[in-house]
Parts: structure tokens; C-alpha cells; sequence
């Protein structure tokens, strides 16, 4: 388990992640040899079960990854046994409401601040024999709690995120931008909201993160100064690789 806050305060540039759609163990081990910074494990657009995501955060970890995932749902059911698992943080889709926002990551920290149920028999608390100080700690101060903002109105608003007491990362998710907008991520005035987001990032002293749908895109946001930066995932290197190799491989077909 990693304190991905410091690891991010400390780098010399963004991290560099991507998200993981398929439940391999050996998957996710290959894309920390790979060099990649962190994943996100997704469980919104992947058929991760809980048990499922557990094992690919302790692989992640294991393989010297830090280890995020994309929620299903906000419910505490799922949020409680993700963090008592280890995860490194967890990022919220779809999020359309400041009060969304508050209610969702009320339920990742303990109280006076949150509702987060203490777990330390758990992975987080090192199956009971850490210190309880340790186990609050990451739990508060170590975790990320990160927001994805996918549409312009709400993009707009992200000083009102920024300030919200347990938010502490803010992700443009470029995709559904695209669909509610009908402007791609190259496109000038996206750029500039992009930009704006990032700039209230700053200000407000919360990570910055961007999915990019090409390496040369993922680049650029590194270079823009991002926290972290999403490039691909496992599916689609995989299925890219082996198209490739077949392509360079087969004997043009017999007609």
C-alpha cells in the first residue's frame, strides 16, 4: 500500500496509468513490469466483482503499482470494503452535484469529518496488528478521493469540488465530455477548460488527473503538469499487440 498523495508530491513529473478491464492477476503484474506508474481498476465499465477488485489491488501493490478503482455505485457497501482492502484511493464517475460529491466522499473518511466504519482487522489495518493511529491516518490523509467531472457545466465548477471538505482530486473524463459537448479533447475551447481545471487543481492543492486516448495526448498532459495521467488499458494493448503480430506474422490469405 502506498500513500499516493506523497508519492505524487514527491515525483518529478505526473504519474502514468491505465485502467484495468480485465480480472488477470497476471495482467495487471505485467503492466507493473511494463513501467506504468498506477492503475485504475474499473469497475464501472468492467465486470469487476468486489472479490474480484481485491485481488487486483493486493497484484497491483504487490507488483509496485499503486492501486486506484473506479466505483460501481456510491453505496457504503461497496466504498467500505474497497478501502478496508488497501486500495490507494478511489475515483467517483459520474459525478453531477456538489451534493453527490460531499455524500460520496463523506463515506471514504472516519469521523467527526466522514462515516467511514472502522475495519482494522482488516488489509488497511494490517489484519489487526497495526497501530490504530497508522490505520486512521491512511485512511484520512494517505487515501485519494477523487471526483470525475464529465460534462461542461460541472467542469466549470470545479473550484466548488475543489473546496469541498473530503474531495481531494479532480479527473476530467474527456470521453463523456466529448458526447454531452460534440467537442473532441483537441478542441481549442476543451483545451482551455482542461487548462482551467488544472489551474483550480493547483490553487486548491488537490491532484489532477486526465484519461488520454493516445500516448502522444497522455505526453501532453504530463507536460501540462497533471497528477496523474490515464493512457489506454490492458484490453486494448493487448488486442493492439496481437493484431500486429498477426499482421506482421500471417502469409497473405489464399484466394
Amino acid at each position: 500500500m502506498k500513500n499516493i498523495i506523497e508519492t505524487i508530491a514527491k515525483a518529478e513529473r505526473g504519474l502514468l496509468g491505465t485502467w484495468v478491464k480485465i480480472p488477470s492477476l497476471e495482467t495487471v503484474e505485467l503492466l507493473g513490469h511494463a513501467g506504468f506508474d498506477f492503475v485504475v481498476i474499473d469497475m464501472e465499465h468492467a465486470p469487476h466483482t468486489l472479490e474480484t477488485a481485491y485481488k487486483l489491488v493486493f497484484a497491483a501493490q504487490a507488483a509496485g503499482l499503486a492501486a486506484l478503482v473506479r466505483l460501481p455505485d456510491c453505496s457504503g457497501s461497496t466504498i467500505q470494503p474497497l478501502l478496508d482492502g488497501g486500495a490507494d484511493g478511489l475515483l467517483v464517475p459520474r459525478v453531477t452535484s456538489l451534493e453527490d460529491a460531499e455524500s460520496v466522499t463523506r463515506k471514504m473518511v472516519f469521523s467527526p469529518a466522514g462515516e467511514r466504519g472502522l475495519g482494522t482487522t482488516s488489509r488497511a489495518g494490517r489484519w489487526g496488528l497495526g497501530e490504530m493511529s497508522d490505520y486512521l491516518d491512511r485512511g484520512d490523509n494517505q487515501c485519494l478521493r477523487m471526483v470525475q467531472l464529465e460534462d461542461w457545466k460541472n467542469l466549470e465548477m470545479a473550484a466548488e469540488y475543489a473546496a469541498l471538505e473530503n474531495v481531494n482530486g479532480i479527473f476530467i473524463g474527456h470521453g463523456d465530455l466529448m458526447l454531452s459537448s460534440g467537442k473532441p479533447s483537441a478542441d481549442p475551447e476543451v483545451r482551455a477548460l482542461t487548462k482551467q481545471v488544472l489551474d483550480v487543481t493547483r490553487r486548491a492543492g488537490i491532484v489532477s488527473g486526465a484519461a488520454a486516448g493516445t500516448p502522444e495526448e497522455a505526453k501532453l498532459y504530463l507536460e501540462m503538469g497533471f497528477s496523474l495521467v490515464m493512457v489506454s488499458n490492458d484490453a486494448t494493448i493487448f488486442g493492439s499487440a496481437a493484431r500486429e503480430a498477426v499482421r506482421r506474422a500471417a502469409p497473405p490469405a489464399i484466394t
